[in-house]
């Protein structure tokens, strides 16, 4: 599907009114959202709910996934601007009287421990403010040591995307692995079992019905909690092509998938994404588990 093609009438949301007003705010603060870099078609939304997604790490990632809009360069040494970052996103979140943040981050393969401890920082920080923690981390290349210091700052919710089906995983997210992900829900269920654990994934580049329905087994068996599943939209012509726009139709096919398999909570629609309606998703989720406890 062209370009051209990918975004019809029904796939395009009005800008509400207090966007610029938030998005000044964020600004003003010197704060990177992954909302802006990667174009995210909810972006506008959660602004003007008060929403954000803070993006630490600079702005250049090491990985060249080709979903993604962020810019892929060698990275400025994370020393240089890890404490700017700490304190313009802990500023800019006292300002903004945030009490549910996401942090992700650009990947860091030239120094994950300097990103683990860079994420620790700030979730114990933000924290302290008495804001909820949801972060969405890079792999990490499972290594057991970056991964502990994350979890053991105490954030409410760790995810990570699965993106992509299996068979798409290598075109689709080149640095990544598609078993190497599943293995750090694994890992975290283990050590941690109180995070929560969430995925999320695209549809729309040219995976099959059965290959979705083998994804969400096998982020079920690694004891994923929340699904999230969202069309994929080009953010540019640089970035893999659109081949399918799904229907409300598949969408409703898609969500019965998900509530069959019996997740804690999901989010599934054309604008979804891993972040989307995040405080929302969480309070949906210990809903759920007071019922049934209860039950």
């Amino acid at each position: 599907m062209s370009a051209t093609a990918e975004a019809p009438k029904k796939t395009t949301k009005r800008i509400p009114w207090s966007f610029d007003n938030e998005t000044q705010l964020l600004q003003y603060q010197n704060v990177h959202t992954v909302c802006e870099e990667s174009r995210c078609p909810n972006r506008h939304e959660c602004s003007s709910l008060g929403i954000a997604t803070f993006l630490i790490g600079g702005r250049e990632c090491t990985r060249a996934c080709k979903f993604c809009h962020i810019a892929t360069a060698k990275p400025v040494p994370l020393a240089t601007i890890a404490e700017k970052e700490h304190d313009d996103i802990l500023r800019a979140a006292i300002a903004g009287k945030y009490d549910y943040l996401v942090i992700t981050s650009v990947a860091r393969d030239d120094d994950e421990a300097g990103l683990a401890a860079h994420f620790a920082r700030i979730t114990r920080s933000l924290r302290a403010e008495g804001i909820t923690v949801e972060l969405l981390i890079p792999d990490f290349h499972n290594r057991a040591e970056h991964l502990a210091v994350i979890a053991e700052a105490g954030p409410a919710v760790i995810a990570h995307n699965l993106e992509t089906v299996e068979r798409l995983s290598p075109s689709i997210r080149p640095q990544a692995a598609y078993e190497r992900s599943l293995q750090l829900f694994k890992d975290l269920k283990a050590a941690w079992p109180k995070i929560i654990r969430k995925s999320a994934f695209m549809v729309g580049l040219g995976e099959s019905d059965g290959e979705v329905q083998q994804l969400l087994n096998d982020m079920k068996s690694a004891s994923i909690d929340i699904v999230s599943i969202g069309q994929y939209l080009r953010p540019s012509a640089e970035q893999a092509e659109v081949v399918k726009i799904y229907t409300a139709s598949e969408f409703e096919e898609l969500e019965q998938s998900v509530v069959a398999r019996d997740f804690l909570a999901h989010e599934v629609g054309p604008f979804v994404r891993s972040s989307y309606m995040a405080k929302d998703t969480l309070a949906k989720l210990n809903a759920e588990l007071a019922k049934r406890e209860h039950g």
